[in-house]
């Protein structure tokens, strides 16, 4: 620092606070602010955390208690001396950050099931982590409830702290982003809130339908400029929610338009071999060995809900290692009788995606499933293709058979030619969901 800049500025300023997160630094005026937060703040962050052997987020403050010209080099020196002496000692590796705390050691790539599923969703999740802000920022991941956005969002995290531990990381609810902002309105303390969300280098927020949920201009006010002060930043957002952006219709058009900046994915409903490989997977962590045939009934009862599925695997492994049962299938359809979720959802058949796209699209079924090749079949084609894809339990050869018993090679082609277009164009992404949401309507 310049020594116009240390004698002028900093030498007039006093810390105020530290809480071992957030060190307040009072200054005289508007200028000094300006001044450091702006041009020095890395400089003077990264000593304080030279001397508190942790991350800290910089705060400047203008204080009444700072009078220019009152306090020595020695004076300063001294209340930084007791402010690194307040510091916690160092964490363990890993650790480095509070927040980082709240990410659960289960919630890891290497324990997350890949498939046709969730592959676009994982793959990019692992771009994020290993390059955060570079490239898929914001990275908005969207599903029903309990297939794995909260997995993929902490997966996140783990891995960009194993890449580097002394990065940033902060994992938090939509709910509790919202808790800490009233809290804070309430205390006064609205500048340590932004200092707190505003300088992470990985945000990790889940359940962003709750800010749309409440309704509140103040809460989205305040996620809007939290959103561009880190993307501003060159830092990284990843976002969770239980539908699309477009369909947070209380959300503003400016905040939607954010959230769909970088790259959208979602997560489907698993198809039953996939459950079964997830089933398998828990069952090793447990250290427990399950039949096949228990896999499959256990897979078939829970269609629709990941969480609910290892839910019912856990309570076999209970009732094996604390009753001493056989996890025979007759033990285990009465173990997870309470947990089926066969049936909750409407059922869509080929059938009814055949129905729908045709009305839809003025296409005769005969035709969507016939042999014709022209560009105005071709299209609904592809699109019912890919619903079926997407809304049913059918693998590639079966989806083939429905559709003029085509190869899966064709059937795979027309699914990829669809999700490209749904990643490259906006229109076709817009009429996709809708077609979604309308075929999954009561």
């Amino acid at each position: 620092m310049g020594r116009a800049t240390f004698d002028g500025v900093l030498r007039q300023s006093v810390p105020l606070s530290y809480d071992g997160e957030i060190f307040v630094l009072g200054v005289p005026n508007q200028f000094a602010a300006n001044l450091l937060s702006h041009q020095h703040r890395p400089l003077i962050q990264a000593s304080l955390e030279e001397l508190a052997h942790q991350p800290i987020v910089l705060v400047t403050e203008i204080s009444a208690r700072v009078a220019p010209g009152t306090h020595s080099a020695a004076g300063v020196e001294s209340q930084a001396a007791q402010v690194a002496g307040a510091a916690a000692p160092a964490p363990a590796p890993g650790k480095r950050d509070g927040s980082q705390g709240m990410l659960n050691p289960r919630y890891t790539f290497e324990n997350f099931v890949v498939a046709d599923c969730n592959r676009f969703a994982h793959a990019a999740a692992v771009q994020v982590a290993r390059s955060p802000g570079t490239a898929y920022n914001p990275l908005f991941i969207h599903s029903k409830v309990g297939l794995g956005k909260t997995h993929l969002l902490q997966a996140v995290g783990h891995r960009a702290l194993e890449r580097n531990p002394d990065a940033r990381v902060m994992y938090i609810s939509a709910e509790q982003f919202v808790n800490d902002l009233i809290s804070a309105i309430r205390d006064n303390r609205t500048a340590r809130f932004r200092a707190k969300y505003r300088h992470v280098d990985v945000l990790l927020m889940d359940d962003i339908q709750f800010i749309a949920a409440i309704n509140g201009p103040t809460s989205e006010e305040e996620f809007f400029h939290t959103f561009n002060a880190i993307y501003e930043s060159d830092k990284q957002l990843v976002i969770a929610c239980d539908a699309p952006p477009r369909q947070l219709q209380t959300l503003s058009p400016r905040v939607r338009s954010r959230l769909e900046a970088g790259i959208v994915a979602d997560l489907r409903a698993p198809d039953v071999e996939t459950r079964i490989a997830i089933l398998e997977k828990k069952a090793q962590a447990e250290g427990i060995e399950l039949d096949r045939e228990v896999l499959e009934y256990v897979a078939k009862q829970i269609e629709s809900n990941i969480r609910v599925l290892e839910g019912a695997l856990l309570k076999i492994c209970a009732a094996v290692s604390l009753n001493g049962l056989q996890p025979t299938l007759s033990v285990v359809e009465d173990i997870i009788a309470d947990y089926s979720t066969n049936g909750e959802d409407k059922h869509i058949n080929v059938d009814d995606i055949l129905a729908f796209i045709s009305a839809q699209m003025d296409t005769p079924q005969q035709a969507i499933v016939g042999p014709k090749r022209s560009k105005e079949i071709v299209w609904p084609r592809q699109i019912a293709i890919y619903l079926t894809r997407e809304l049913t339990d059918l693998s590639l050869i079966d989806i083939g058979r429905h559709f003029g018993s085509r190869d899966h090679s064709t059937v795979l082609h027309a699914y990829n030619k669809v999700s490209d277009m749904v990643a490259e164009d906006e229109k076709v992404m817009w009429l996709i969901n809708n077609f979604k949401s309308a075929l999954q309507q009561p």
